[in-house]
């Protein structure tokens, strides 16, 4: 099993910890490169090239099994050879893998500028809801406007902190990457 030949607090308990820790702290600062937009484009790229012609489900469906697949054994090896290399730098490389697969601090931060937005003036709050949201925005009222955030909030709460920390709990880092490459394939194709 992954976490058979390791003590758990440098396999599991320091990297999160840590990874959770810079998450709390630094957020999803911009410019700064991010496995989810990789992830993104790749996904773009195969669904360009193989969602045309024939058999674009049996496409689709190994395109996916592919890049869940891929990411998974990627993480994986990368984290076998860090182990190889020195038990602080696996330790360490697994905690930068955890930053980048949470999105808590992000999630509050903008929700909270919706609620600091739509009490300065409902135009405010209504283009700063429109960065979160999926749905127009033009006639909301403030309430709608809350509730708007606070349904992003619930949803992405999921998606981007608890499904991810039980990933990582259940099978590491490779897990918890292969669920963001789900998760972002789900967003991105449906």
């Amino acid at each position: 099993m992954y976490w058979s030949y390791q003590p758990i607090y440098l396999i599991k308990v320091i990297p999160f910890l840590g990874g959770w820790l810079a998450d709390r702290l630094l957020g999803d600062p911009e410019g700064w490169p991010h496995p989810i937009i990789w992830f993104g484009k790749l996904i773009s790229f195969g669904e360009k090239k193989l969602n045309q012609g024939n058999n674009r489900f049996h496409k689709g469906a190994l395109l996916t099994l592919v890049l869940v697949a891929g990411v998974y054994l990627l993480t994986y090896l990368l984290l076998q050879w860090a182990q190889i290399i020195n038990t602080r730098f696996y330790a360490l490389l697994a905690g930068v893998g955890v930053f980048y697969c949470l999105a808590g601090k992000t999630l509050i931060t903008e929700v909270k500028a919706v609620f600091e937005a739509v009490d300065r003036s409902v135009e405010e709050g209504r283009t700063q809801v429109g960065r979160i949201v999926g749905r127009d925005t033009s006639d909301l009222s403030p309430q709608e406007i809350r509730a708007a955030a606070l349904e992003t909030l619930a949803e992405n709460l999921s998606d981007g902190v608890i499904a991810p920390m039980f990933w990582f709990a259940f099978l590491g880092l490779p897990g918890m990457m292969a669920y963001k490459m789900i998760n972002t394939l789900d967003s991105m194709i449906g």
